[in-house]
């Protein structure tokens, strides 16, 4: 049978919307054309016409290892009518472009499900939305979902007891498999989505993730692109994730030297989320992050080691000439045996760079406990929150770099990303 280009046209656009009623978004094997279509050369001749004239574009095998759905956005015109001529039909995915679904198919069907109208009309499944931070705010401060961060990625699911409820609402028994870190000018944070992973979101909470995008200007950052899409390990690493890995060399060249670690056992397989930049920059997440960074530092330090070493009590003589005595915080016991160990050639600037930033993040996070405050939202907040950071890192590296000077430490290195510093602060 001949067919004509327009006839070849319609059943590569009926496969791809029957496809897209099942959720499945499947591109049609070119090789099935030839069941209608007997001829090989008359057909790659209406397949390169159309692929000329923008109606339709291919998925190559030897470019995406399953070709039956579309991935990643379109080859050029040119290198896919290359492919074309060269490559076996049955290794060939045909895909309508939208303006040819929209003739055939009405698509307002999916306005309830916007990302999944995306799909539908064409789009590659690995584009991905941008996002205010405050979309996540409804999942994070939800006991019902779980939300884990690592570093320039993380994920949202529904928690199991809250699934297995009947009780608890279809709708809301959603997850996100992956979510990453974009940026936009000035590195203010938005959160990135690929399409396929907000398709599979129920009509109510596309709609809400919906009201959240942003408008183009968002990049998606390299380390989310190189483990999400190429499977590559991450060289640099962010400064959250130097400061806990500063912290477990300490912990290791201490336990080297003096048997006993600095700091308790670190709990580090997930960054709590108080601690990364999936917030929005506001006093109370402010706030919050002190506190968890301060939790992290100060709360860390392990008491007993400094036992027979320094002092960990002073006394004082009160007014009726009773002796009083008061336990030393843990921030003053790490300043006085440091003093007491090292001999530091300018202590003034010890106390600046080593102990300040400690004793900085724990004043802040005494502040609010004591006070009542509204709310306030600055974009201010980023550049704070990186500037004490880096001072924190800093401070660490300080004691790690000191303490790896000592005989039974010297075997202790860090990994070259940190060593070199090939950290990303944001």
């Amino acid at each position: 049978m001949i067919m004509t280009t327009e006839q070849i046209l319609d059943d590569i656009t009926a496969a791809y919307i029957d496809s897209a009623r099942a959720d499945s978004f499947n591109g049609l094997i070119a090789a099935t054309l030839l069941n209608i279509e007997s001829d090989e050369a008359r057909l790659r001749s209406h397949l390169s016409q159309l692929i000329s004239e923008g109606r339709i574009s291919c998925v190559f095998s030897r470019h995406d290892q399953n070709m039956h759905i579309k991935r990643y956005p379109d080859l050029p015109t040119g290198k896919q009518l290359a492919l074309l001529d060269s490559d076996s039909l049955d290794q060939v995915a045909i895909y309508p472009v939208a303006d040819e679904i929209e003739k055939r198919v009405d698509v307002s069907n999916w306005n309830d499900r916007p990302f999944t109208r995306a799909l539908v009309l064409g789009e590659a499944q690995l584009a991905f939305r941008a996002f205010d931070m405050a979309a996540l705010e409804r999942y994070r401060n939800d006991p019902r979902y779980l939300v884990q961060f690592n570093d320039y990625m993380g994920r949202m699911s529904i928690r199991d007891d809250a699934f297995s409820d009947e009780r608890f609402p279809e709708r809301d028994k959603v997850s996100l498999q992956t979510f990453g870190l974009g940026f936009r000018d000035e590195l203010v944070p938005h959160l990135v989505v690929y399409l396929r992973y907000l398709s599979r979101l129920s009509p109510e909470h596309q709609q809400y993730w919906k009201s959240y995008e942003v408008p183009d200007g968002v990049r998606m950052c390299e380390q989310y692109y190189q483990s999400s899409i190429l499977g590559e390990f991450w060289k640099n690493r962010s400064i959250r994730y130097a400061i806990v890995k500063e912290m477990d060399l300490i912990n290791r060249m201490s336990q080297a030297i003096w048997g006993t670690a600095l700091f308790r056992e670190l709990a580090v397989a997930d960054v709590p989320i108080d601690l990364t930049t999936f917030l929005r920059p506001t006093s109370e997440n402010y706030d919050r992050f002190v506190m968890a960074l301060d939790k992290l530092l100060s709360d860390s330090i392990n008491i007993k080691f400094f036992d027979g070493k320094v002092p960990l009590e002073t006394e004082s003589i009160r007014e009726d000439g009773k002796i009083e005595v008061r336990r030393k915080g843990s921030l003053s016991l790490l300043e006085e045996w440091l003093l007491h160990e090292v001999m530091w050639e300018d202590k003034d600037a010890f106390r600046e760079v080593i102990i300040a930033p400690l004793r900085k993040v724990r004043r802040e996070r005494q502040a609010p406990a004591h006070t009542f405050s509204t709310d306030r939202f600055s974009a201010e907040y980023y550049a704070t929150r990186r500037s004490l950071l880096w001072s924190v890192f800093n401070s660490l590296s300080n004691i790690r770099r000191t303490f790896g000077k000592h005989e039974n430490a010297t075997g202790i290195r860090p990994e070259v990303w940190l060593d070199e510093e090939r950290i990303d602060v944001f």
